[in-house]
């Protein structure tokens, strides 16, 4: 997301300074500069206040979209990150006479049943609205594009797995998983936008389908249509408990955690209403969106 958006922002001749840690590997791989693009990059850190002096001197909107998504069982990871990482950087935008802060939130802060991830990330816009600083927060629903998107591409490996794929609560809650593209089309029209000032959007994309159906749309897009059912509430959650014991044990990975489980049965479907109203954000549906998956298709036939 930061590279697309980075990228658009060049392209419509504004200059990007990018916030990078040290050791980020896209900026060690030259990733950070496509098609020779003239980034101008910067090493910090927001867990470290003294690091973001130096990268915001002289920046006018800041793009705060820095975040851990998945740390099994490091609640304090997602807290010092998306928490006071966000509050570092609000204490430094307003210290350096930043004139727009926008903070890239997620629509999981709307779960009746929340998570460590969406209480870090709620956390981190109420510092936003603390702040002195003239601000907008966004909130994207399921991201995706091609090959990319963290939690999206979980998904997708979780439906590549096994003859049958199991989904909590029958895959019931509705989604509405947005493109890359629609997200970024839509941050391009705030900067500076007095409409915006002030507001909190909600950025899903333009069709909300049930988890089931998103499952099948991918399934069949990826060449292997297979039989999709559901389980319980009370098999997951015990589940849950046993994968977390099974992973300490083995040092392996959790793939089912229990924000993984939260995020799954839960809806995730708001209006853009406002922000088509305000900004003309109009996102693709997921039936849309689906054929620019070109390396998903037919992947699981090739297997």
């Amino acid at each position: 997301m930061g590279r697309r958006l980075a990228s658009a922002l060049t392209d419509r001749g504004d200059h990007v300074r990018l916030l990078c840690l040290p050791d980020e590997p896209a900026a060690t791989r030259s990733l950070l500069r496509p098609q020779n693009r003239p980034f101008e990059t910067v090493y910090g850190d927001i867990t470290r206040k003294e690091t973001l002096a130096a990268a915001l001197k002289g920046i006018r909107t800041v793009f705060h979209l820095a975040a851990v998504l998945i740390a099994p069982g490091r609640e304090d990871v997602l807290h010092a990150v998306n928490a006071e990482g966000t509050r570092n950087m609000v204490d430094a935008s307003e210290a350096a006479g930043v004139e727009h802060f926008i903070y890239v939130s997620s629509i999981s802060v709307e779960y009746p049943a929340s998570n460590p991830y969406a209480r870090s990330k709620l956390q981190g816009e109420e510092w936003v609205r603390r702040s002195r600083l003239l601000h907008t927060i966004v909130r994207p629903s399921l991201a995706y594009e091609d090959g990319g998107a963290l939690e999206f591409m979980r998904f997708v490996d979780h439906l590549k797995r096994g003859p049958v794929v199991f989904l909590p609560d029958g895959g019931r809650a509705l989604k509405n998983p947005v493109h890359i593209e629609d997200l970024v089309a839509g941050f391009l029209t705030l900067p500076g936008n007095p409409r915006a000032m002030g507001k909190t959007y909600a950025f899903p994309g333009g069709e909300a389908i049930s988890l089931r159906t998103m499952a099948k749309l991918l399934l069949a897009h990826m060449g292997r249509p297979k039989p999709v059912l559901g389980v319980p509430a009370w098999v997951c959650l015990p589940g849950i408990s046993a994968l977390r014991a099974w992973s300490r044990i083995s040092g392996s990975e959790n793939p089912f955690t229990y924000q993984t489980y939260t995020g799954l049965i839960q809806d995730a479907a708001p209006s853009h209403q406002s922000a088509r109203e305000d900004l003309g954000y109009q996102p693709r549906p997921f039936h849309q969106g689906l054929a620019t998956l070109a390396s998903l298709r037919d992947c699981l036939r090739a297997a």
